[in-house]
């Protein structure tokens, strides 16, 4: 159940967690959840379920509930230093080590994905500035989301939805400091 021979950590997120995840992988940690098994061990439950729940913040953009936008989503450092500690863990215990390890590499693309939304902002709103009703839809949550962060992260990286969800986060990250800081 811990590290497998011979597989590499992807060197690019494109199809991971969709169709790119190793089934191997995949299957050893959803065996280790299936609560219709016979003496299933809390423990192994409980590091594959941790597994699971941090692929799934990574997928998300760090949401929990599937839209790239929560403001409650932590930033890539909150849990890149999270899967850090899990990483070292699963060396001591044996226990899906290679899983760990593929969910650390791929945090530099991450953050990178993250700061660009936050660039993009930027530049989305240095070119609104000068029109009063763009302006005004722009600082409406729902239509940043929709109509510029979405599109921005689906024209940056139209076949990767890990990235184009990170974007998302960093791009609202600095619409909401910008717009919900200035009205208070």
């Amino acid at each position: 159940m811990g590290e497998k021979s011979g597989i590499q950590p992807r060197r690019n997120l494109s199809g991971w967690m969709e169709e790119g995840e190793d089934s191997m992988e995949r299957e050893d940690v959803e065996d280790c959840t299936d609560l219709q098994q016979d003496g299933l061990d809390p423990e192994l439950f409980g590091a594959a379920l941790a597994v699971q729940h941090i692929r799934k913040l990574i997928s998300y953009g760090g949401s929990e509930y599937g839209r790239a936008s929560d403001e409650e989503a932590p930033q890539p450092e909150q849990i890149e230093t999270f899967v850090v500690r899990a990483v070292e863990n699963a060396k001591k215990t044996k226990r899906f080590e290679q899983e760990w390890r593929q969910l650390q590499y791929i945090f530099p693309q991450i953050k990178g994905a993250w700061e660009r939304g936050q660039k993009l902002f930027q530049e989305d709103l240095v070119r609104v500035t000068n029109n009063q009703e763009e302006m005004e839809y722009f600082s409406m949550t729902d239509f940043a989301v929709d109509c510029y962060a979405y599109v921005t992260a689906r024209n940056t990286y139209p076949d990767n939805g890990i990235l184009h969800a990170w974007l998302i986060n960093g791009y609202m990250l600095a619409w909401r400091s910008h717009f919900l800081s200035e009205n208070q």
